[in-house]
């Protein structure tokens, strides 16, 4: 985070807290401001203002010697070692009255603790975070790796042999005599793979080895199926053409996926002298390349969670469990500025090594995806965070919906408004679905029910505070 200037200062103040922004009156004990200052990091970063009443907004000043000091002290509280940024905390003049700014840096890797708790910042206060959202946010960040976990109730009998034979003749170096009696058991061979570990004296899958050798890798991790849907309208109010969940190994799961856009890909012809020219809808070759992005890069620790693409008469919407490794912003994507940090690095360099070329260059696949599309003059890409990371690819405008069906005209109006909603924002409520909609609540229910038989949401949760996201 840079420097603020005055100007955004006061509009920051004027806004009141946030996620991002603490104000305080007065600097609060140094335990305290430990746990503020580390739950902000945690999350995505922010600002604590310190000289402001948080009630009322009024700038009321802080003496700056003795707060920078307690807020420098506060940092002895956290664990690993925290720095501000800028590294001193500033000193802003404001209708006569000095107000301390300490700029918080969203955390690139640790997850800090303060007084032996990890905290996080959640609107505008700091929760605790219970084990579980530890263990994710350490998956989330690339602390831990859920790659070379060993998979829960497997054994060597669970991978197929023929597979790990097919992948160690593309390596030159399993050719060589000296490496094989180095390594003169499949055992051996796969633990060096990191595709197998050594538990109580026995060899385990890994989490990568069962994903790309095993017979039925979705018999033990479900969540790795990709789910493939063919939508009829541009918002999917009118439910689903063609629906297919793929499973498989990761290069058969990328190769499912394929094929389900294949067989639902419109090209466009035209003849120019002897010759004919063909348009795609779609740059498959792209959309290719955000698949594999998509199983290489996801985070798998969400258990719960799985890659959906999503097949529309405009577009392709590609979705992915997690959001971008720390140090990567969406705005580098777009530019095709990307540094190359991969979440799973061990299927990266097996994808990179199996027959078929998934992986031409490791860290280049967004920049194809915008050469490519470039080169088919289709829209590029865009791409997003929304609680999952999205990638978009627009059509040649050569596929239609079919005419809209009005089955009870203003509920199929307000079935496009709950969809627009959920597009737009990731997840509705019924209570938010009623207010928007402007109808009562138990119209609402059928509503979002109906959409569920229609198979374009599902509800997560069992109380009111259920949610209705995408399946």
């Amino acid at each position: 985070m840079q420097s603020l200037l005055e100007t955004e200062l006061r509009k920051l103040i004027k806004e009141g807290e946030s996620s991002s922004v603490e104000l305080k009156l007065n600097a609060p004990r140094p335990t305290e401001l430990a746990e503020r200052i580390a739950g902000l990091s945690n999350a995505k970063g922010g600002y604590i203002i310190i000289g402001v009443e948080d009630a009322t907004l009024r700038i009321v000043g802080t003496d700056p010697s003795p707060t920078i000091d307690t807020l420098y002290r506060a940092t002895r509280f956290i664990t690993p070692m925290f720095e501000f940024t800028p590294h001193e905390p500033e000193v802003f003049n404001l209708d006569g009255k000095k107000v301390v700014v300490a700029t918080i840096p969203p955390s690139t890797g640790p997850i800090y603790q303060a007084s032996g708790v990890f905290w996080v910042r959640r609107g505008t206060n700091t929760h605790p975070l219970t084990m579980d959202e530890v263990m994710r946010l350490a998956n989330e960040r690339g602390i831990l790796h859920w790659e070379l976990q060993s998979a829960t109730g497997t054994t060597m009998s669970d991978l197929d042999m023929q597979k790990v034979g097919l992948f160690l003749k593309q390596r030159e170096a399993f050719k060589q005599q000296e490496y094989q009696n180095r390594f003169d058991t499949p055992e051996r061979i796969l633990l060096a793979l990191k595709c197998a570990v050594e538990q109580n004296n026995l060899v385990i899958p890994t989490n990568a080895g069962l994903l790309f050798f095993g017979y039925e890798p979705q018999l033990y991790l479900p969540h790795t199926e990709i789910s493939c849907v063919l939508l009829k309208d541009e918002l999917g109010t009118g439910g689903f053409l063609d629906r297919r969940v793929v499973t498989g190994t990761l290069p058969e799961l990328i190769d499912g996926c394929i094929a389900f856009l294949n067989r639902h890909m419109t090209v466009a012809g035209e003849i120019s002298g002897w010759k004919r020219h063909d348009y795609p809808e779609h740059a498959i070759g792209a959309l290719r390349e955000a698949i594999v992005n998509a199983v290489v890069h996801r985070d798998y620790s969400r258990h719960g969670e799985r890659i959906r693409l999503f097949f529309y008469p405009d577009r392709i919407e590609i979705h992915s469990p997690g959001l971008l490794m720390p140090g990567i912003k969406v705005e580098m994507m777009e530019r095709g500025k990307v540094i190359s940090r991969l979440r799973n690095p061990i299927l990266a360099q097996l994808l990179s090594r199996w027959p078929g070329g998934y992986i031409e260059q490791l860290g280049s696949g967004v920049r194809f995806m915008l050469n490519e599309t470039k080169r088919l003059e289709l829209p590029t890409p865009t791409f997003r965070e929304m609680e999952e990371f999205i990638v978009t690819f627009q059509g040649r405008g050569l596929l239609k919906p079919p005419p809209e069906e009005v089955v009870g005209g203003s509920q199929e109006s307000r079935l496009r408004i709950a969809m627009q909603y959920v597009h737009q924002h990731g997840s509705l409520t019924s209570p938010m679905y009623s207010k928007i909609a402007g109808v009562a609540e138990r119209t609402a229910q059928k509503d979002l029910e109906l959409l569920i038989e229609r198979g374009v949401l599902k509800r997560v949760g069992k109380t009111k505070s259920s949610r209705y996201i995408m399946p």
